[in-house]
């Protein structure tokens, strides 16, 4: 049970960080926006035009999604390890909490659901998987390189 708890109260964890996030007005994009007007504001090369900052809250929120979901595939992942399914059933369950994250989206004010964003944050849980892989098969390879005194 313990070795349960610890593999999955981190998963458990970031999930209801995530519902956090969408349930709070304040990650709304009008809401960092204005943050990020503000911020700009006292930049010395801030204000200006305004295509420039919702461009960058554009980028700014679509990194985030990136991130957030990467995060809970690496999490899910090691929390399935050893099982051969461990990269795959993470990814679906990044995916599909995605999905779950948009519909509850819509139901708040302020935010909006879009399929476009479970297909971003899907491509955040496979990037993050992506880098686990060539990391743990480099570490492999290295570690076998020097087992054999190379």
């Amino acid at each position: 049970m313990r070795d349960f708890l610890s593999r999955w109260f981190p998963v458990i964890l970031w999930c209801l960080a995530i519902y956090m996030f969408s349930e709070s007005s304040w990650f709304t994009g009008a809401n960092t926006a204005h943050v990020l007007q503000m911020i700009l504001s006292y930049l010395p090369f801030g204000g200006g035009d305004e295509e420039g900052p919702s461009f960058l809250n554009f980028l700014i929120r679509k990194a985030a999604h990136l991130t957030e979901f990467g995060i809970l595939a690496a999490l899910v992942w090691r929390a399935l390890l050893p099982k051969r399914f461990a990269y795959a059933g993470a990814w679906l369950f990044a995916t599909a909490y995605a999905a779950t994250d948009e519909w509850h989206q819509s139901f708040e004010p302020g935010r909006t659901a879009t399929p476009k964003d479970v297909a971003i944050d899907s491509c955040g849980a496979l990037i993050a998987l992506l880098i686990v892989f060539v990391c743990r098969h480099w570490l492999r390879t290295k570690h076998r390189a020097v087992k054999r005194g190379v």
